[in-house]
């Protein structure tokens, strides 16, 4: 067996090829530690590379496997962490210097239920500062380099997850998404991301920055692989993926804000994923919803106002530890009053209600996963309000979903960094995914 060959495998393909002993755990893990040991770029994905928990993790995969006890399809497959869970006895950084520096003392829950199911953990990845910002730059401690063009940033906040991917360094990754920081980078490492309906998916042990908004979800190189995990850190819960006809499938593409100031290349690759979902025979409608813009508008104002108040004390103490711009934006929620906050929640409330009520009967909505490609790192770390005009417009697309407590999975497209994004209502993964499947087929 060629290992190099793993690239192009997925999750399904490696665990068969496990199951029937032609692939040994044991030496599946050695493959990628090698591989991620004898490349210096990986350094900058990886904050900390796992290798004997690992290792230990494979030899008891290998036993398993030898006496017909395997855990499930997920037994034996390497994948990385993004590093706001907690692995006991290391540390959690969360892409900053003001992180306390003890070791977890226990495993974040989704961790655990990895563990249980087989999965090994390779290691813990870069991010963002803190999960504050969607472009994938983190001067501060580490800027994982996109595969495809390493002068560009790879998307966050959950970079170094995707970049780990993309990079083959593993076979999938578990990042966090507040604003849109699983789907965005997925886009820009051309993967399939999935963004989890709020407290579907237990965060104990999971470093908070919006608590309305956090939630975790895979970031993988297929729709399926995507849906085993997700079922996997859901107690294996969800319904199964299911074949369906494009011909029965009815879309909405709301026409108001998601193509504002898009990149061409980014609107040219769109449409011409939709195009081709139209000839498979799907029905696809154009609205305005006047909820998109005021979800948005809202989301200014509880935020900033959450991320400030979980994370005003360690910033203000050591403020110079910070990238100015993340410090900036962190610091926008400090004159945000309370009722101000407290009215703009109840307002959100009840614009997800109404929104709900406006999307009913349509399999999904279909939007550009980001609006933008990635920018320079050179002219983000030079220009700060650059830095802050596409940090916003990178996130305002994935945004809304979080907003609207919306599920949402992208998928990449034939052009580079041009993510598809379908979204569905609140605790719809499943039935999202099983149409995320048949697009993929399509394109």
């Amino acid at each position: 067996m060629d290992y190099e060959d793993l690239k192009y495998r997925t999750i399904k393909d490696i665990s068969n090829l496990i199951e029937t002993g032609r692939i040994c755990p044991e030496k599946l893990t050695h493959f990628y530690l090698e591989k991620i040991s004898s490349d210096p770029k990986s350094k900058n994905v990886f904050t900390e590379v796992l290798k004997n928990s690992s290792l230990e993790s494979a030899k008891e995969s290998k036993k398993r496997t030898k006496t017909g006890m395997r855990k499930g399809v997920l037994d034996g497959i390497p994948i990385s962490v993004k590093d706001l869970a907690d692995i006991k006895g290391h540390l959690t950084r969360g892409g900053s210097s003001l992180t306390n520096t003890k070791k977890a003392k226990k495993n974040a829950l989704f961790v655990d239920k990895l563990f249980s199911q087989g999965v090994i953990i390779l290691g813990k990845t870069h991010m963002t500062e803190l999960a504050f910002s969607g472009l994938g730059l983190n001067p501060t401690t580490a800027t994982p380099p996109n595969p495809f063009n390493e002068k560009l940033v790879s998307g966050g906040s959950s970079s170094g997850s995707a970049v780990s991917v993309s990079r083959n360094y593993c076979l999938a990754s578990i990042g966090s998404d507040t604003g849109g920081s699983v789907r965005i980078p997925a886009a820009w490492n051309n993967l399939v991301g999935l963004k989890t309906t709020h407290h579907i998916i237990d965060l104990t042990g999971v470093l908070k920055l919006c608590p309305s908004f956090d939630t975790l979800g895979p970031i993988c190189k297929n729709v399926e692989d995507t849906h085993f995990l997700f079922e996997a850190m859901t107690n294996g819960d969800s319904q199964k993926l299911r074949k369906l006809k494009p011909e029965n499938f009815k879309f909405l593409i709301i026409k108001n804000m998601f193509f504002e100031d898009i990149d061409s290349d980014i609107n040219n690759s769109f449409n011409i994923a939709i195009e081709k979902i139209i000839k498979s025979g799907a029905n696809v409608e154009y609205k305005n919803l006047s909820e998109i813009d005021s979800a948005f508008e809202i989301s200014k104002t509880v935020f900033p106002a959450e991320a400030y108040g979980i994370w005003h004390h360690e910033i203000e103490e050591n403020p110079e530890k910070m990238f100015v711009p993340i410090r900036e934006r962190f610091r926008s929620g400090r004159d945000i009053a309370a009722h101000d906050y407290i009215f703009s929640l109840h307002k959100l409330l009840d614009l997800r209600m109404r929104f709900l009520q406006k999307v009913i009967g349509f399999d999904a909505i279909l939007a550009p996963t980001s609006p933008i490609k990635p920018p320079s790192i050179t002219r983000l770390l030079d220009d700060h309000d650059f830095f802050t005009e596409k940090n916003l417009l990178a996130l305002r697309n994935t945004r809304i979903a979080n907003s609207l407590n919306l599920c949402a999975l992208t998928l990449p497209t034939k052009t580079d960094f041009s993510g598809l994004m379908l979204m569905g209502p609140p605790n719809s993964e499943a039935e999202l995914m099983s149409v995320g499947l048949s697009i993929e087929e399509i394109k």
